[in-house]
């Protein structure tokens, strides 16, 4: 009797464990469909103007871009003290700050711990200041307004601007050699005959129309109400300037959104076609390919993207996706691992994990992971 007892009560929490699941997964499905991923940046980039912002300081005095503009450049340092390579970004900036503040630098750190922030977050953000002896002002993003504006898809992410608010580099994460390029273009601008300096390589800079009316499109997809005048804007946008990738970027969302992964497909195309290196189109190119069945050249792709760039979560979350389905757990962790250092903010990083612990009839570690997306969701 009481053997049976004991194993009814088993079932029970295993009938429960199933329920939980089928409902977070169901849940997940919607959530892929709406869920932003959080782009170096995913709507800007170099030659277009950065978004002003109103961001607290360690004081609670709010901070908008006039009040800590440099004279010739303002950097903004999106860091947090989760993140594994903030702590460097920060000590090398101090160090590029004190040489050139008196001439024209200004350097803001924007943390972006999480959404919310706790009185222990905040003391932990004043002690890594603290300790690593940070001169330059601290600003909190709470509720990470300025974090999704500028569409930070790893932290640290750096981002130069002129006095205009006008984007001149940007540097997504923390790698070696993109943060010596990094200084030597700070130290080239501010001692342009120094020998340390280095040449960086511009980004090709969209006209001031097709920007314009980018952003636009952009503005409109922010309300339903608007929304379906978007597309619009966008295709006004790429006959203002047709090499600018971004707008094309954006209609194969629009196309993705409505299911129609052919038109999608196409116009993440044209966007490599006139950026090949964009990581963004060819990391949703890649998951098209994934989603109708060609799996082999999705994932080339997805591998190609990832060697391109480190540092952008979907590219390994999507290939974890692939390798848990293949059966190689081991290697899908580590890409779930890798996108959760980068942006643990992303919740597609645990539905995706989520849906490899289901498809491997792992029940407990699925609903933890589509309980970990559920989290970030409902705070968001």
């Amino acid at each position: 009797m009481h053997l049976h007892r004991k194993g009814h009560r088993a079932l029970r929490g295993a009938n429960l464990i199933y329920l939980v699941l089928l409902f977070i997964s169901s849940l997940a499905a919607a959530i892929m469909m709406t869920a932003p991923s959080a782009a170096t940046l995913q709507n800007l980039q170099t030659g277009m103007k950065g978004p002003d912002f109103s961001v607290r300081g360690l004081d609670g005095q709010a901070k908008v871009f006039a009040d800590v503009r440099g004279k010739k450049l303002t950097v903004l340092l999106f860091w947090s003290t989760w993140s594994v390579n903030s702590g460097d970004a920060l000590k090398r900036m101090e160090v590029l700050y004190g040489k050139f503040k008196d001439k024209g630098l200004s350097v803001v750190a924007i943390d972006v711990d999480g959404q919310d922030i706790t009185r222990d977050t905040l003391s932990k953000i004043k002690a890594e200041i603290k300790s690593l002896k940070i001169e330059y002002p601290v600003l909190v993003d709470y509720g990470l307004a300025t974090f999704h504006d500028y569409g930070v898809i790893a932290v640290p992410t750096t981002v130069i601007l002129d006095k205009d608010r006008v984007i001149k580099y940007e540097l997504s994460g923390f790698p070696v050699i993109g943060s010596d390029e990094m200084a030597g273009y700070i130290t080239g601008i501010f001692e342009p005959g120094a020998a340390q300096t280095v040449k960086v390589k511009k980004g090709y800079e969209p006209n001031d129309e097709a920007v314009r009316c980018y952003n636009l499109g952009m503005r409109m997809l922010k309300s339903p109400r608007s929304a379906m005048m978007a597309p619009v804007w966008f295709k006004k946008s790429i006959e203002a300037d047709p090499k600018f990738a971004l707008p094309y970027i954006s209609m194969g969302d629009i196309y993705a959104a409505q299911k129609n992964p052919e038109l999608a497909g196409q116009q993440y195309k044209d966007a490599l076609d006139k950026q090949p290196d964009n990581v963004i189109a060819m990391c949703k190119l890649g998951k098209i390919l994934l989603d109708g069945g060609k799996t082999a050249e999705g994932k080339a792709l997805l591998e190609k993207a990832l060697k391109l760039e480190d540092s952008y979560p979907p590219c390994y979350y999507y290939l974890g996706y692939v390798y848990g389905s293949e059966g190689n757990l081991p290697k899908a962790k580590k890409m779930f691992d890798e996108a959760v250092k980068i942006n643990p903010m992303d919740a597609k990083i645990y539905i995706y994990e989520g849906k490899v612990y289901e498809k491997q009839g792992k029940t407990r570690e699925a609903a933890s992971a589509y309980g970990n997306a559920l989290k970030i969701i409902l705070k968001q």
